[in-house]
């Protein structure tokens, strides 16, 4: 048993380390807008409040319009795609039991 936890634990320190590499080798990238976009981990994919885009396409994006704001699928935005407007998402009720649970009522 203790063979399986060693090969288990340096398996998981391998996979740190190799993320780090990998992190590396993708460095966050900042649009005109200056939202900072990570690296989605796949390929040369990138991701900012709930929008993934390949590299070379991030700059073509605008900021999200309101019908996206409206949607409560995208989670919580940053300021920058706010940018100062408020979203309209409805409230959820529980019978839905949805897992957005920032918008549901108290």
């Amino acid at each position: 048993m203790n063979v399986i936890t060693d090969l288990i634990n340096e398996w998981q320190q391998l996979r740190t380390e190799l993320a780090a590499v990998e992190r590396a080798e993708h460095p966050d990238i900042t649009d005109r807008h200056g939202r900072v976009w990570t690296w989605f981990g796949r390929g040369d994919t990138y991701s900012h409040c709930g929008i993934a885009a390949p590299a070379d396409m991030i700059n073509q994006f605008g900021l999200p319009s309101q019908r996206v704001l409206d949607n409560p699928n995208y989670g919580e935005l940053c300021g920058i795609c706010l940018n100062g407007r408020k979203r309209n998402v409805p409230d959820c009720k529980p019978e839905w039991n949805c897992s957005h649970l920032m918008h549901q009522r108290s």
